[in-house]
């Protein structure tokens, strides 16, 4: 491989309009080779404003285009499977925008592929690279709240309108659980060191929708006996978006969007809070800045990947385990 990676980008909707291309065509070191979407009239017009060599509505071909080492998978949910499935039998690394796929059997699926064909996919969890999460882990894992026993984590904001297809369950899998409580549950795990989920209850809520669920009410049961709740929704009424997770300790807690720590210093609590990113917006697009270079430093084998397939797999035991509770209305024990 040459010091720089090609990409080939499948899907041209929002996402990767307003992220993916911007940051991906900035940073040094990357190439943009390809890109595929059925709507070809639209790929072409980013293709020219990104200098993009060669557009297509056939993701093989793009994904096939000579010096492709990577394919960034930013579809409808219902096709990165077969995507991904394509791009690893032809060798390439995959990142696949959240979730990796819409069941667990998908998933499955693209974890065999990626072990037959020696390569590597990361599932694109930009939380993970978020400052005030990074500082959260970190103080976690240096013991600075002492042993957790509980954690209240949440993502509540409005459905884009601007994808319809979300909201609809053959595309996307399920509603809001799929959509904003993968993330929630993978931020949870990958913050504490608490073991497996032992089992999960959730209840689910159609407010505004019909198909699928709008508002998740979830509790997650772990071996050790801690205990996370989640809150999802598209439609609690709020004027702003809220995006937290609230992690106590014996020691103290740690809060994030901000980041703080709170510990009890003799009759008085002190609360740290080192500097932030000064926006939301800043936070949001460092995050992705993060995200990519990690991807693309693990396709030329400096780093190894994180947010891989093996966690998407765990993160959907999960989030099959929370439908099947809401469904029976009853406590789900993962095997």
């Amino acid at each position: 491989m040459s010091t720089s990676v090609g990409l080939a980008l499948i899907g041209a909707g929002s996402i990767a309009q307003s992220i993916h291309l911007p940051l991906l065509t900035a940073m040094p070191g990357v190439k943009i080779i390809s890109i595929a979407d059925k709507q070809v009239t639209k790929a072409r017009m980013l293709a020219e404003r990104y200098k993009i060599d060669y557009v297509t509505r056939n993701a093989e071909d793009a994904i096939t285009q000579p010096g492709v080492d990577g394919v960034i998978i930013t579809t409808s949910t219902d096709v990165h499977a077969e995507i991904a499935l394509i791009a690893m039998r032809h060798g390439k690394h995959v990142f696949i925008e959240r979730p990796a796929a819409r069941t667990l059997q998908e998933t499955i699926d693209i974890k065999t592929c990626a072990v037959e064909n020696g390569v590597q996919v990361m599932v694109g969890m930009n939380h993970r690279f978020r400052p005030d999460i990074v500082h959260m882990k970190n103080a976690i894992s240096r013991g600075e709240i002492g042993k957790v026993f509980y954690v209240k984590a949440g993502w509540v904001k409005q459905r884009s309108t601007d994808a319809r297809w979300i909201a609809n369950a053959d595309k996307s899998g399920g509603g809001v659980l799929i959509d904003l409580g993968v993330a929630v549950i993978d931020m949870i795990l990958h913050v504490l060191d608490f073991g497996r989920v032992r089992s999960v209850v959730a209840n689910t809520y159609h407010q505004e929708t019909t198909s699928v669920e709008d508002v998740v009410v979830a509790m997650l049961l772990f071996e050790n006996g801690s205990v996370a709740t989640i809150e999802t929704s598209w439609s609690l009424m709020r004027a702003e978006d809220l995006y937290y997770c609230n992690v106590f300790g014996k020691k103290g807690s740690a809060f994030i969007n901000p980041f703080k720590l709170v510990k009890r210093v003799g009759n008085e609590f002190e609360t740290t809070q080192p500097q932030q990113l000064k926006s939301h917006l800043a936070v949001y697009k460092k995050s992705y800045e993060s995200e990519f270079k990690h991807f693309v430093s693990g396709v030329k084998g400096l780093v190894p990947m994180i947010s891989t397939i093996d966690d998407a797999v765990e993160r959907m035991k999960i989030v099959e385990a929370l439908y099947v509770s809401a469904e029976l209305k009853k406590e789900i024990v993962i095997v």
